[in-house]
């Protein structure tokens, strides 16, 4: 982890996602899709302040865009958001 602690398992590949990393390798597409999502919101709905509760919130919301993406990838997602794509 870039700023914690992590366990790894011997024997076992690593999976982490680093959630601060810059690098965007997400399709056009979904961010296209997410960003409409999110303008379909009424004003009264807010995301949660903190990417974790806000990648928790999406992947509540099943959204087909975010199909199959891990916890981790969606906190990466909320932090390119965020930091990149206004």
């Amino acid at each position: 982890a870039a700023d914690g602690w992590a366990v790894v398992l011997r024997g076992m590949p690593g999976r982490f996602v680093d959630i601060s990393s810059p690098q965007d390798d997400y399709p056009e597409a979904m961010w296209q899709q997410a960003a409409g999502y999110l303008r379909s919101l009424p004003p009264s709905v807010t995301m949660p302040g903190d990417r974790w509760a806000c990648a928790q919130q999406l992947a509540k919301e099943g959204l087909p865009f975010f199909a199959g993406r891990s916890l981790g990838r969606l906190c990466h997602v909320v932090q390119l958001a965020i930091s990149q794509r206004r």
